[in-house]
């Protein structure tokens, strides 16, 4: 299961890497046509890649150690305290993640339901950009509810093996 998760946060990270792509795409393009007097608007389809690569890119970096957190409050902390607040820090962020991603799946279905398109020049069915906003916070739970998992069976989370290697 453990490996699972952990190949469904890095594939979210190379499809946010991929929308982070596609906007230096669409940014050039805009550029090379207004250079040749043709104005392309893309304004609208690089907000929605932006949505999409900052929710997918979630999981990733929460397991790779790059969110901030309060490690100053754990370190000074005992042994035993810093694995209650680790606990605490996990299940709080799970409940946090869940109810987010519970309520954007319910209101993405409701936009599919009702038919919502962007009110832009694209016209796009709003339930395709949000969607990747649904799939970034479900693995960004499943990625904490693993570490959860981690902690409390007394091993070290995978986010703080991974950023202790990361910084230097």
């Amino acid at each position: 299961m453990r490996r699972t998760v952990r190949k469904l946060a890095n594939f979210c990270g190379w499809l946010a890497a991929a929308f982070l792509a596609g906007i230096a795409v669409a940014t050039a393009i805009q550029i090379v046509a207004r250079q040749f007097g043709r104005p392309v608007e893309t304004t609208e389809l690089s907000g929605f890649f932006l949505a999409a690569a900052t929710f997918l890119a979630l999981a990733h970096t929460f397991v790779m150690g790059g969110h901030v957190r309060l490690a100053l409050v754990a370190d000074f902390a005992p042994k035993t305290l810093r694995r209650a607040f680790e606990i605490w820090a996990c299940v709080f962020a799970a409940l946090t993640v869940g109810y987010a991603a519970w309520h954007v799946t319910a209101f993405t279905y409701d936009t599919y339901r009702f038919g919502d398109l962007s009110p832009g020049l694209l016209a796009v069915p709003l339930w395709i950009p949000q969607s990747a906003i649904c799939l970034g916070l479900w693995v960004m739970l499943l990625s904490i509810l693993e570490q959860t998992t981690l902690v409390l069976s007394g091993n070290p989370a995978d986010y703080e093996t991974n950023a202790d290697s990361t910084v230097e």
